[in-house]
């Protein structure tokens, strides 16, 4: 979980006028993001684009865009015309987290999959993406600080949620309480608790969290390990046409990765050398 978590977040009204402008992927742009004038209407929860727009659209390879109007609205069309408001985040559609990401019905956060249906009603304030199969939910009320277009939310009452729903760390904690939620993930999980005595414990903890890493795969054509004071050092080439070598260091109390760094081991080791 990271420590700072930045969040773009607009809640706008359930009506737009058909002349509001828009930016979205377009066909004639070659697949880029491009903005037009007069895009379509807003009902409800969803966007019906003006006919010119709608023929324009160019959607990825899953079937999906993302259209983003002039008042921060943001929402996901499939080609078979239906569309979902999500939350407006990093200047876009909420991205999806394993297979989830963030919708808005009648302005409160929901889950949504990839055909825009709605697993998740969790009935929270506020929703943080999955990671590692869980969700942190939070109920306000929230200090906000700004930094530029993003707000920090502070306070609040957050606890952790699994993908079936099920709350398990009760929501009584800080916004910012990672490490009642690193603890929770790191004992409930398929590997060994901690702490890690073994190097099998410490490779098993290391694949799952590279394997929960975006860019990077837990799938190794050769690995190294071993233990300095309370850290281990996990070396590994991923399997594929690169030779690429990274160091994870993984915290053998806790069971919580520190860094991952593009080093060999032995520059590692003389790295973290007391």
């Amino acid at each position: 979980m990271k420590s700072i978590i930045l969040l773009a977040l607009s809640l706008c009204s359930s009506l737009a006028m058909a002349g509001e402008s828009c930016v979205y992927p377009s066909k004639r742009d070659d697949g880029s993001v491009a903005y037009f004038e007069d895009c379509g209407l807003v009902e409800g929860d969803g966007l019906e684009l003006n006919g010119e727009h709608a023929e324009n659209l160019a959607f990825d390879s899953n079937g999906m865009a993302c259209v983003i109007l002039a008042a921060s609205d943001a929402f996901y069309l499939l080609q078979d015309g239906r569309s979902q408001r999500v939350l407006f985040f990093d200047n876009g559609c909420d991205y999806f987290r394993e297979g989830l990401a963030r919708g808005l019905v009648k302005d409160r956060m929901v889950f949504i999959d990839e055909r825009l249906k709605t697993p998740l009603t969790p009935g929270f304030d506020l929703l943080l993406p999955y990671d590692y199969g869980h969700a942190v939910v939070c109920n306000g009320p929230f200090v906000e600080e700004r930094h530029g277009e993003h707000t920090l939310l502070r306070g609040g009452q957050c606890g952790l949620m699994d993908k079936q729903g099920r709350i398990v760390v009760e929501a009584v904690h800080a916004i910012g309480d990672n490490e009642v939620f690193e603890h929770y993930l790191n004992h409930n999980n398929h590997c060994p608790a901690p702490p890690l005595r073994s190097e099998e414990a410490a490779l098993c903890h290391a694949k799952r969290h590279v394997a929960n890493m975006d860019h990077h795969s837990a799938q190794w054509k050769r690995q190294e390990i071993s233990r300095q004071g309370a850290v281990w050092l996990v070396t590994f080439v991923e399997e594929g046409d690169g030779d690429e070598e990274f160091t994870l260091t993984l915290n053998a109390d806790s069971a919580q990765w520190g860094s991952l760094i593009p080093e060999s081991h032995d520059e590692a080791r003389q790295r973290l050398k007391p």
